[in-house]
Formats: structure tokens, C-alpha cells, sequence
């Protein structure tokens, strides 16, 4: 799924009014969904960057970040929100030619244009939710969007080792913030206001509470891709 992969997502996990047992409800399923999503925060990364090939998905704390956070910051830079200035003037050919994002990246990877800074502008500053900066590097959360679970439409429960866990898949509907919405449309990305997902909720037994660890989602007519399930599933023994 694109946006886990351009951006780094939180779960700011609420905690729950009441005890809640190992069985779920479809509605107690659309509740913590809907309450943990409109928590949802992205992180954009600034600060010192360079570019891998094979790189995993930065933190606020690594300087390296990966094909797909580049190119959500390049469309960030696009939509105004943030300025990237290459090192020792080494981007200002940049400025002769309408380049794509892969021949941006390729320029990155191949040490042409090496080491850059990014900067937030104005408009992504009245954004945020808070400013972090951890040395050279940082991040600038923002909230996400507005989320309303409308049907769930499948759901199955089971065990891996010890934990008990639900699958549940969903119809939903959100309105996205303006960081969120602005670099998507200056990517060309198409990216609906009305959505699906299949979600992954675990059973937290010292808290007593369900909460969501992974979800995938496309729009409505699309194919939903199976990425961060099974990942998380496979770190689940």
C-alpha cells in the first residue's frame, strides 16, 4: 500500500472505557477502528536525507530513507510543503528540465545529487500536530483525516501461538487532512474519499482491550494487496 510505505504512521492507541473480552463484535470492531484511525498521525521526515535503492523505511532518526519516502517528499515539494536543497548547489541542473521523480531518484542513487536537506515550509508548518528534530534529522507529524467506518463487510478470528487475533474487513469513508491530501494530488495519485481494508486487530491481554497492528486498504473498486498483514503476521511467533 503506497501511503504506509511514502509516509511512517502512528497508532495513538486509546485507551479503551471498559474492559473488553476476546470475542469481537462487528461493532465493537468498527469502534476501535474508527476511535485509532482518527488518531492516525503521518510523519514527514526533514531534515539531512540521502537516498537508498534498498533502503527500509526511515525514522525520524535515519538519515537514509527509502525509493517510495523520496518520491512522497518530491510530491511534497510539488504540492509547497517543503523545499529540498541539494548539497553544494549539485541540484540546480534541476532547474533546466521538468524531471520525473525516477529520474530524480535515479540522480540520488547514483551520486549526482547525493546528500540533501529538507525543510518545511509555511503552509506544512501550520499543519502540524508537533515538531520533532533528533540532531540533523526529524519529522513533522500531521494528522491524517477524518474516518467513518461504515459496514464491515467480513471477519474472522484466530491464534498464532498464544495471541488471538480478528480479521476484519471494512467499508469506509475519510476525509483527508490537507498535508495528506495536497501531495497526493500533486503526484497524480488517485486515492478515494471512499475506501476498504482488510484490518488486523490483536487482543491485548494485560490491558484487557483489542487494538489494530496492521491494516491494508485501496479504494473501493480496487484490489486490496496483501503487504502489511503478513508482515506483521510473520513477526507474530
Amino acid at each position: 500500500m503506497r501511503i504506509i510505505l511514502g509516509l511512517i504512521f502512528s497508532l495513538l492507541l486509546a485507551a479503551s472505557a471498559a474492559a473488553q473480552s476476546t470475542t469481537l463484535s462487528d461493532a465493537e470492531a468498527r469502534e476501535i477502528i474508527k476511535v485509532e484511525w482518527n488518531n492516525l498521525i503521518g510523519w514527514l521526515l526533514i531534515g539531512e536525507r540521502t537516498v537508498g535503492k534498498s533502503a527500509v523505511p526511515a525514522g525520524c532518526e535515519t538519515e537514509q530513507i527509502n525509493p517510495q519516502q523520496f518520491d512522497f517528499l518530491l510530491n511534497a515539494e510539488k504540492a509547497g510543503l517543503v523545499t529540498i536543497r541539494y548539497w553544494d548547489n549539485q541540484g540546480e541542473f534541476l532547474k533546466g528540465k521538468n524531471y520525473t521523480n525516477q529520474e530524480i531518484f535515479e540522480f540520488a542513487t547514483n551520486g549526482t545529487l547525493r546528500k540533501f536537506t529538507v525543510l518545511p515550509t509555511k503552509e506544512a508548518e501550520a499543519e502540524k500536530i508537533k515538531l520533532e528534530v533528533r540532531g540533523r534529522t526529524g519529522c513533522l507529524s500531521f494528522k491524517i483525516g477524518d474516518y467513518t467506518i461504515e459496514t464491515v463487510t467480513g471477519s474472522r478470528s484466530f491464534r498464532k501461538g498464544t495471541t488471538e487475533l480478528v480479521e476484519v474487513s471494512v467499508n469506509y469513508r475519510v476525509g483527508y487532512a490537507p498535508i495528506y491530501r495536497k501531495v497526493y494530488e500533486a503526484g497524480k495519485i488517485q486515492i478515494d474519499n471512499i475506501r476498504k481494508a482488510n484490518v488486523l486487530l490483536r487482543f491485548d491481554p494485560s490491558r484487557k482491550r483489542w487494538h489494530v497492528i496492521a491494516f491494508d486498504a485501496a479504494n473501493i473498486g480496487d484490489e486490496i494487496k496483501p503487504v502489511n498483514i503478513p508482515a506483521r503476521l510473520e513477526s507474530i511467533h
